[in-house]
């Protein structure tokens, strides 16, 4: 099996560092009890843009999980707090599988 990467980079709406830094938080409670979740990064530049770098055991592993989160009852809402946070329209990313 090959591990899998996910860069995701977006800038903050204005005044948001704190909401991203409590959200951050949750998002790796969340995530850490995925099944083939490995490792969660993220920092932010002088321009206040956020960088994350998920890694998961494999691509298998990843699309479930987002298949699970999107199934959920609360992801419209997780999604528009998710979005009056960040700046979707500068939203970049970028998935890496390495054999």
């Amino acid at each position: 099996m090959s591990e899998y990467f996910v860069i995701e980079s977006f800038e903050l709406h204005d005044k948001q560092l704190d909401n991203w830094i409590k959200l951050s938080k949750e998002i790796d409670t969340d995530i850490s009890k995925a099944d083939g979740f490995i490792s969660r990064d993220s920092g932010i530049d002088g321009d206040k843009r956020v960088y994350c770098l998920v890694k998961w055991k494999s691509k298998d592993y990843q699309e479930a999980f987002m298949k699970q989160l999107m199934a959920r009852d609360d992801w419209e809402n997780m999604m528009n707090y998710f979005g009056s946070i960040a700046n979707m329209k500068t939203d970049k990313r970028q998935e890496i599988e390495i054999f």
